[in-house]
């Protein structure tokens, strides 16, 4: 079977001594793996088209019952040429295709995620929140937990329904409710987390928001502290253990 898709370029490795192992995400069949032959060899005509961070139009040979399919062709399809431009830009991009293979499940295609992730991947191409171009990442992985069937609430309770107040120091968020929570409940610490109201503000605002109109500025701590609460919050509700590796220069979470 030929098959024809938009794809989101997640990473590759060399196959040979002239082809590619390649992983996509694609809007209507998920995430694959394709072999790419050849197109390390200087008769190559797909340039770029393969490359990581690239969304691409790739036709292939799908095979059934097979992990690995036959590329047959590829070009770029949205350019995002200004991303490889700035490293925090980069970094930040790197961070998104990275959620995106670590997330999501083999040929379980969602095209609200893919539209989401290339709105993503524009939003930093074109120089959305340059001071912070990471808070593009955190607002992707709020979009995608609501995707996936975990949005948060953020702001009022989901268990008394109480309008969240930032004029407080610090406020509860609990993993297993999926939000912030009132004074007035009581729950275990194992299953929530003291954030500051400033996190928690730049979440409601991101909440609030599209790609296409963020500037939202989000300090270095700030990324840290929505870093973790992330990661730990879709270990939960994935039922998986995630911890991506790629942040942008200044963060580390050794």
């Amino acid at each position: 079977m030929i098959i024809t898709d938009s794809a989101i370029i997640l990473h590759g490795r060399k196959f040979s001594d002239t082809s590619k192992i390649l992983h996509a995400y694609t809007k209507e069949h998920g995430k694959i793996s394709l072999i790419a032959k050849g197109v390390r060899s200087a008769k190559n005509t797909m340039g770029s088209a393969i490359e990581a961070l690239r969304c691409s139009s790739m036709t292939w040979y799908k095979y059934p019952n097979k992990d690995l399919h036959l590329l047959k062709s590829a070009e770029i399809a949205i350019p995002l040429y200004h991303i490889t431009s700035d490293y925090e830009v980069l970094m930040s991009a790197m961070g998104i295709v990275e959620i995106l293979s670590v997330t999501q499940e083999v040929e379980e295609a969602n095209p609200l995620i893919f539209d989401i992730s290339i709105k993503a991947l524009n939003a930093l191409n074109n120089k959305q929140c340059p001071d912070s171009p990471y808070t593009i990442t955190l607002l992707f992985l709020l979009k995608l937990a609501s995707a996936m069937g975990f949005g948060m609430h953020l702001k009022s309770c989901p268990i008394t329904g109480e309008i969240i107040n930032l004029q407080q120091e610090q406020i509860l968020f609990s993993f297993m409710h999926g939000g912030c929570v009132s004074d007035a409940v009581n729950l275990s610490d194992r299953d929530c987390i003291l954030l500051n109201s400033s996190a928690v503000g730049i979440l409601q605002a991101m909440d609030d928001c599209s790609f296409e109109h963020v500037s939202i500025q989000c300090s270095l701590q700030d990324q840290i502290v929505l870093i973790d609460l992330f990661q730990r919050y879709f270990s939960l509700h994935s039922h998986k253990s995630y911890r991506w590796n790629t942040y942008p220069p200044g963060i580390s979470t050794q």
